[in-house]
């Protein structure tokens, strides 16, 4: 196990987190994106499973100064995370994937600035995820979870790190640890803050979006477990029938027709 740490030990605002595994192809613009941000007070932090390519190689070239690097061989996605957690020292984490990029040089600062000016409770804020490969935005919404109007992308979340301090990754999950934790904050009404802006571009190669159904089983086990009552029943049922008219829906490449309609017809999506 190994621990790099480059730069000044400052508390800055907001620590990016990274779990990488050969990601040599990707990580590149990755970092990229970071580096040309115009808001400077932020930290990197990657943990490594043990790349064998030039991961390390490109990571440790970056111009990113405050940077931590652990490489811990054979540690799993979420172990990953939770790692990354206690070698962060930001007020505010946020987690990203190799392939992901930020949105633009100005996304650090809007998010800096939403943190700002947010209400004194608020302790998440969820912005937007622009899907590249499928051509949509995804919009976050903060609705009840007991009728699965919570939708967040853990792409564009930003947690203050008290949220750490009583949850963490659960690492006996493969692909779907992200979806509890923030399930978990939904069911505890933990104050969310939207801000209007995309946050990254989604690399779509990442575990969760390549393995679906692995996906479906984990998220119908997590309602299973943490709903209680007569909402148990019902939400484990109306996830099921939901995910079948998604899986229809991309079955007949009918997942993106509202969007397409819109802007034929010259209107926003």
């Amino acid at each position: 196990m190994q621990t790099d740490t480059y730069g000044p030990v400052v508390q800055p605002l907001i620590s990016i987190i990274i779990t990488i595994l050969n990601g040599e192809k990707s990580i590149t613009n990755c970092l990229r994106s970071i580096v040309e941000q115009n808001f400077v007070d932020y930290e990197l932090v990657v943990v490594d499973g043990g790349s064998i390519d030039r991961t390390l190689s490109i990571i440790n070239e970056s111009h990113i100064t405050n940077k931590t690097v652990r490489v811990s061989p054979g540690i799993g996605l979420y172990a990953g995370l939770n790692a990354g957690i206690g070698l962060a020292k930001g007020h505010w984490l946020y987690f990203m994937g190799c392939d992901d990029e930020l949105y633009d040089s100005n996304t650090l600062q809007k998010v800096a600035d939403a943190i700002k000016s947010k209400q004194k409770d608020v302790e998440v804020i969820a912005g937007n995820v622009q899907y590249l490969r499928e051509g949509f935005v995804f919009r976050p919404k903060l609705g009840s979870p007991y009728l699965l109007h919570y939708k967040v992308h853990h792409q564009g979340m930003f947690y203050q790190r008290s949220v750490f301090e009583e949850l963490m990754y659960d690492e006996d999950l493969s692909v779907s640890s992200d979806y509890k934790l923030n399930l978990k904050l939904a069911l505890k009404k933990t104050p969310h803050q939207y801000i209007d802006a995309i946050i990254c571009n989604f690399g779509e190669d990442g575990i969760s979006n390549t393995q679906i159904k692995r996906s479906s089983r984990e998220i119908h086990d997590i309602h299973g477990k943490l709903f209680t009552g007569l909402a148990r029943p019902w939400v484990v049922n109306y996830f099921k029938f939901q995910r079948l008219i998604l899986l229809t829906r991309r079955r007949l490449n009918l997942v993106n027709l509202k969007s397409r309609m819109k802007r034929f017809m010259g209107g926003k999506t």
